[in-house]
């Protein structure tokens, strides 16, 4: 899906991407979100390109986070998972407070790849007092 809405950033193609990483579809896969999503991938040809250029076309995914190195993390983590995420997966959110020594998950519920857009009050609430204090 999100190759696809990078050959072709359509509102069409688009709404079939925001559908993906949301939960609640009618709420937020609205025509005015999408072609929002649509100009500002336009904006950028790129960064699509350069998308384009690399995972679909047989480059090596980058592998974002060295698993070895999570238990010496330091500083305090603050974790958010919608638990319906269909792009990580929620097991990943559980294995890394399971490493890393400071830190808290927040699942939340009914809720997808977009937490901070799906359920911003929810959102918000953990990170202002983690940030407050940490």
């Amino acid at each position: 899906m999100l190759v696809q809405a990078y050959r072709d950033p359509s509102p069409a193609n688009m709404r079939r991407l925001v559908e993906t990483m949301v939960y609640g579809k009618a709420r937020f896969a609205t025509p005015e979100l999408c072609q929002a999503r649509s100009d500002a991938a336009l904006a950028r040809p790129e960064h699509l390109r350069d998308y384009l250029e690399g995972p679909p076309k047989g480059a090596p995914l980058p592998k974002w986070v060295r698993t070895d190195l999570l238990p010496s993390i330091q500083a305090p983590t603050l974790l958010i998972h919608g638990r319906d995420d269909r792009v990580v997966s929620y097991e990943t959110s559980l294995y890394l407070p399971a490493n890393i020594p400071d830190s808290r998950l927040v699942p939340l519920n009914r809720c997808s790849h977009w937490a901070m857009i799906e359920h911003a009050d929810e959102f918000n609430r953990p990170v202002t007092d983690f940030v407050a204090n940490n």
